[in-house]
């Protein structure tokens, strides 16, 4: 897979989007208005993304399961790990349960969004992670095994049966700790996986050079709609927009809002998202002032998370790739 420097751009607004919600709980216990609580939809968008990128990574050469499994445990759990583990030493040192055992075991386990609050939840955030954990232990399986073909089926209609699911139950998911289940999330995945498996036809991916671009506008207006009315459990259509702009910048480069993606600063930001969302937690914990909140914000964090990427994550993928023994470049997987 050749680089792709728009997604960075894409994964950097989707952690900004986190960040920025989570800035305002640190700071207030509660949001600033209705709609800037922006987090999981931030989560949404790295979930396409997710779900585009590993299919298409799947789609590139004959499916190694091994290869693949080596690559993403490289990639996913060192600095995981690592941060799971700075928080047992915090909580033994300190006196404060920054997490607890049982909590680590779920997110080690990738059950992290079953298993409810823990006291200061700095390790809440594995409810993401988890559910995409979960999706990496089955859909290569399902390409494998069901084929390109029956694979467009396969997401398409467990889109829709997530999505109809949620729709079903909506009120009780808008619960706390309830939210975060795989079975009200999964439908974001798997519009990416959908969206891969599309375009990797000729006659669709024509169509979408053709149109994608005249979709853009009321694709961003669809997804600011999500943002604005739905701060808890997100729509099918949202995916399905954010799906739409994925495909017009990808293929249209001229395009103003390609441009804006592209642009260096976002695109860092994207490139070391994963230690961001990671490490981000542990900087906003207790009643902070907005002052020093926003200096370990604005500065402690992104210097933390650039040293977890250069130490830890960047080097265990390259280490990945060599133990899966095939040496491609690191492009967008993951």
């Amino acid at each position: 897979m050749k680089h792709i420097p728009t997604l960075d751009g894409w994964r950097g607004i989707a952690i900004l989007l986190v960040l920025f919600d989570h800035f305002q709980f640190a700071i207030q216990r509660s949001y600033f208005r209705p709609w800037t609580e922006t987090g999981r939809h931030g989560v949404t968008i790295f979930f396409v993304l997710s779900g585009f990128l590993i299919t298409t990574g799947l789609l590139s050469g004959p499916i190694d399961l091994k290869r693949f499994y080596i690559r993403r445990f490289f990639r996913l759990m060192p600095a995981a790990w690592v941060f799971l583990s700075t928080l047992l030493l915090l909580s033994h040192y300190s006196g404060i349960p920054f997490t607890t055992w049982p909590e680590i075991k779920a997110c080690l386990l990738f059950y992290r969004n079953y298993a409810g609050s823990s006291p200061l939840s700095v390790a809440g955030h594995f409810w993401s992670l988890s559910i995409e954990e979960q999706f990496y232990l089955v859909w290569p399986f399902l390409l494998l095994f069901a084929g390109k073909s029956r694979a467009r089926w396969i997401a398409a209609i467990g889109a829709l049966g997530f999505a109809v699911f949620r729709l079903l139950n909506w009120e009780h998911y808008e619960s706390p700790g309830l939210w975060d289940r795989t079975e009200v999330r999964a439908d974001a995945l798997l519009v990416g996986c959908l969206l891969a498996l599309a375009l990797s036809n000729k006659t669709f991916r024509t169509c979408a050079q053709r149109w994608s671009g005249l979709a853009a506008l009321p694709a961003a207006l669809g997804l600011l709609l999500a943002i604005a009315f739905f701060p808890e459990l997100q729509p099918l259509w949202e995916s399905v927009c954010i799906a739409t702009l994925l495909t017009a910048t990808m293929l249209h480069p001229a395009n103003p809002m390609t441009r804006f993606l592209s642009w260096k600063m976002l695109a860092q930001i994207g490139v070391i998202s994963y230690s961001l969302y990671i490490w981000q937690n542990l900087f906003m914990l207790f009643n902070q002032t907005p002052q020093i909140l926003a200096f370990s914000i604005l500065l402690a964090l992104p210097s933390f998370a650039m040293a977890s990427y250069l130490l830890v994550e960047h080097p265990c993928i390259r280490l990945g790739h060599r133990l899966s023994k095939r040496r491609i470049p690191i492009a967008d997987i993951g």
